[in-house]
């Protein structure tokens, strides 16, 4: 029988290792030391791309979800109010400038007069653990609202989610409440009649109906100040008077956790440095990013368990400070030694070595708690060309 040298299980491996640099070198880099083969030249760039085409992305979507079934169901997270808290949002990706990708992704036409390929992707996350539990990348002039509906399937009761103002609908509201999922989102009183009543009135906390004849909706108003600008006002299925609005000041802000998520796969990752030029290989890449992820934050999750928490109170040490692992500093330690965990070379030495490294007091770090600073506007990260692969 003909033993191939990159099956299905070397291959995803691969991907998840993150080849930013020549696919040739990376080959021989994952052969020499993920694999420690002592071949020459194991395999050509040109037998990958092969293999690439019989890889279907919606296998590594679905690889996505099953990792986060897995982490949500063998580890303890504190939960808020009983709920497991989910964040939702989406962001833009630059794909590669090919009439392929501007055909399959769609894009925008720039001032300059130029087309620019852009892909919307939107991602679902696990607050507490740090994960991605589903995510979907389409096309550009997909709104985010309708690509957050293809996460539904991965709630359910004993969820709450998390929304920023672009998503509240009454559509969307009343298919989360079908599947028992809770919920609170920023809403804005521009588009809604009984908000704006609340906003103009002297009631900080108070159940409203924002539903339509024959269709009621019965949903807690919220009002909560925000020092130097407008007050911001949560709409939230959680009617509980016990919870008070404190909680959900604290709550809401968790919501940033997506954001870093973002950051991490778009700036340390770099997500936009696409191994390949063709659709099928960028969403390869974009759901492999958020496998070595998920990955980095399970390492992370083992050496310190207790930052698996929604409670932004905890983790304080005695000045008050926050002790975080530096989770790029656990995704980096993952390089190639990732594809020997997931294909169990040399497992319990590997992981040993990590969770050692990972321990040392230098990969902790203090953060102040409460911080705040201008956010800032017009930040680009680097642009990453074809033809300048690094070395």
């Amino acid at each position: 029988m003909r033993e191939r040298k990159l099956p299905l299980p070397r291959l995803v491996a691969f991907l998840l290792n993150a080849p930013r640099s020549g696919l040739q070198s990376e080959l021989d880099a994952f052969f020499d030391h993920a694999l420690d083969t002592d071949a020459s030249r194991p395999l050509t760039k040109s037998a990958l791309c092969q293999a690439r085409r019989q890889l279907q992305p919606a296998a590594l979507r679905a690889l996505l979800s099953h990792s986060a079934d897995v982490f949500t169901a063998h580890t303890q997270a504190q939960p808020w109010h009983g709920r497991r808290v989910l964040a939702v949002d989406g962001t833009t990706l630059r794909v590669p400038k090919v009439p392929e990708c501007a055909s399959f992704f769609g894009g925008m036409h720039m001032a300059t007069g130029g087309f620019r390929p852009l892909a919307r992707a939107s991602g679902l996350f696990d607050v507490a653990r740090g994960a991605f539990v589903d995510a979907r990348i389409g096309r550009y002039d997909e709104d985010e609202r309708s690509l957050a509906r293809e996460h539904l399937p991965q709630m359910g009761a004993g969820d709450l989610l998390l929304m920023d103002r672009g998503y509240p609908a009454r559509e969307f509201f009343h298919a989360l409440i079908r599947r028992g999922t809770d919920f609170c989102a920023r809403i804005s009183d521009a588009s809604w009649s009984a908000v704006a009543r609340f906003a103009d009135g002297d009631l900080d906390d108070a159940v409203v109906d924002l539903g339509e004849a024959g269709a009621p909706l019965p949903l807690r108003l919220l009002r909560l100040d925000r020092p130097g600008g407008e007050p911001l006002i949560l709409a939230t299925t959680v009617l509980d008077r016990a919870v008070i609005r404190r909680d959900f000041e604290q709550l809401y802000r968790t919501r940033w956790c997506i954001e870093e998520g973002f950051k991490l796969i778009k700036a340390r990752l770099q997500v936009e440095n696409w191994s390949g030029l063709l659709p099928h290989t960028v969403e390869q890449d974009f759901y492999a990013n958020l496998l070595r992820a998920n990955c980095a934050a399970v390492i992370a999750c083992e050496v310190r368990p207790e930052e698996a928490c929604v409670d932004p109170e905890r983790g304080l040490d005695r000045r008050g400070w926050r002790q975080r692992l530096n989770r790029s500093r656990v995704i980096k330690s993952l390089r190639h030694f990732l594809p020997r965990i997931l294909l169990g070379i040399a497992l319990d030495s590997v992981i040993e070595r990590l969770l050692e490294r990972l321990r040392a007091p230098g990969a902790i770090e203090c953060t102040r708690p409460d911080r705040h600073a201008a956010r800032r506007s017009g930040v680009r990260i680097a642009d990453f060309h074809w033809a300048y692969k690094a070395a």
